[in-house]
């Protein structure tokens, strides 16, 4: 028995006969699937024995590790006794070293050291121009002393143990005089507060006078022969017109500053002695 068309969808036969026959009929679309990759054995096979990459096979499990019976020992550290020179190989410099400079001849003289006592010994007093040659010469004598020892040299000693007691002698000897009058070569000339706060505390011995009135004195200080010029007549005057010395700077005491103010020859000068 054949089912309804309203429960089967279908028209009935006669109804399709009718249909006409220049019906339109709709475009039929169609799906194209991608092509389907078909996967061989053979490439399966070589795909699942391609080697692992080298860390992976180099880096063993912590298990092999641990069962590892037989793992080598780490090597040990060198000696000790090769360690310095392992040092001093790694602290050798980078730049090549400087060649060594020639030996010196055997019989090129050497340079004098300074200061180290090689100074010849003092030339012999005869006049008081000699005492030229003793400038800049070291000695370890009190200033005193050493001037009392050229003195005596130059045949006009005395005898002081300060430069106090040296005008007291000069005093009672009348060989005392004023610091405006003239000196003459071989005379003293006491300064006061040169090198300390005391009167009469530096005493130097007359060289020569010049044509200015400029006197030319020698004297100690500080373990050094110096040389000096003064002009009483000009105390407060260092160098004239010229640009010529008249009066050197005296004072070389440590404090500062000092009594007096005064730092010229000519403002120091206290005596003359008259020795000849």
């Amino acid at each position: 028995m054949e089912a309804p068309a309203e429960l089967t969808g279908r028209a009935p036969a006669k109804a399709r006969e009718k249909a006409p026959a220049d019906r339109p009929r709709a475009p039929v679309r169609v799906v194209t699937a991608p092509p389907i990759r078909s996967v061989s054995a053979d490439s399966a096979a070589s795909k699942a024995a391609k080697p692992a990459r080298p860390t992976e096979l180099s880096k063993p499990s912590r298990s092999a590790q641990q069962d590892e019976p037989d793992k080598p020992a780490q090597p040990t550290q060198p000696d000790e006794p090769d360690k310095p020179a392992r040092t001093a190989e790694l602290s050798k410099p980078t730049q090549q070293a400087k060649p060594a400079a020639p030996p010196c001849d055997d019989d090129r003289p050497g340079l004098r050291a300074p200061h180290r006592g090689t100074d010849p010994p003092p030339p012999r007093l005869r006049a008081p121009a000699d005492l030229r040659a003793l400038v800049g010469r070291r000695d370890a004598r009190d200033a005193l002393a050493a001037v009392a020892a050229w003195s005596r040299e130059l045949g006009a000693p005395f005898s002081a143990s300060s430069g106090a007691a040296l005008v007291s002698w000069a005093a009672e000897s009348r060989r005392l005089r004023s610091p405006d009058e003239a000196p003459r070569p071989g005379d003293l000339l006491v300064f006061d507060q040169a090198q300390s706060d005391d009167a009469s505390d530096l005493v130097a011995i007359v060289v020569d006078r010049d044509d200015r009135g400029v006197t030319e004195l020698i004297y100690l200080a500080g373990g050094v022969v110096r040389r000096g010029l003064v002009d009483a007549s000009r105390p407060a005057i260092h160098r004239d017109a010229s640009g010529a010395t008249v009066n050197t700077y005296l004072r070389h005491g440590r404090r500062w500053p000092g009594k007096g103010m005064h730092y010229l020859a000519g403002e120091l000068l206290g005596h003359v002695i008259r020795m000849r």
